[in-house]
């Protein structure tokens, strides 16, 4: 287990699960028609961009050109920047919370009170995903991606800024277990407030 992890965890606290992303292709089902645009759009925009700044009358500035060949650039591997982000991710579920080790070595977690939703999103060809936090359900279908790479915070709270409150553990390969345990600590959750 991880060294970082040790240190993180609570007296009493013991880890029930721990996992990572299976490997999964660039251009997934719900990703082709997203990257292909972004690249599309890029490529247009910066085209457009220097298309119109090159026809003007005056000296061209290079360092201006090559910051928007560089800016569209960035823009066009960020596919696979998330990916190896992604690749590099390691999750845990403990006896309360749900803690989520990014390849920065920086933490984020979810208290297994407050979890107040699970969804499993199931792709072709890939591990399926589990989503946690009903406040990230709506926008998953658009930004699965982004958004394993960047749990959701409560950029208002007083909590401290690893407390999140919507995660994605993206391509797990032990879905159906990690689900259930989630399920277990919500029931428990449920069975409290009634």
């Amino acid at each position: 287990m991880e060294k970082e992890l040790n240190e993180y965890l609570r007296e009493g606290e013991t880890v029930r699960w721990s996992g990572r992303t299976a490997p999964f292709p660039l251009m997934g089902e719900r990703t082709r028609e997203q990257i292909i645009f972004k690249w599309v759009a890029t490529a247009a925009a910066t085209c457009a961009l220097l298309g119109t700044y090159c026809s003007r009358d005056g000296a061209l500035s290079w360092k201006f050109i090559g910051l928007v060949v560089f800016v569209a650039l960035l823009i066009i591997a960020t596919p696979w920047i998330e990916q190896g982000s992604i690749m590099k991710q390691k999750y845990f579920v403990t006896n309360q919370r749900v803690i989520f080790l990014m390849r920065d070595k920086s933490m984020f977690y979810m208290e297994l009170s407050e979890l107040d939703g699970v969804q499993r999103v199931s792709l072709n060809g890939e591990a399926d995903t589990l989503v946690l936090g009903s406040v990230i359900f709506e926008d998953i279908r658009r930004q699965l991606r982004w958004r394993a790479c960047h749990p959701k915070t409560n950029l208002q709270g007083q909590e401290g800024q690893d407390k999140a409150i919507g995660l994605v553990l993206y391509g797990i390969r032990d879905a159906d277990i990690v689900q259930s345990l989630l399920q277990q600590a919500t029931a428990v959750k449920s069975a409290k407030t009634a």
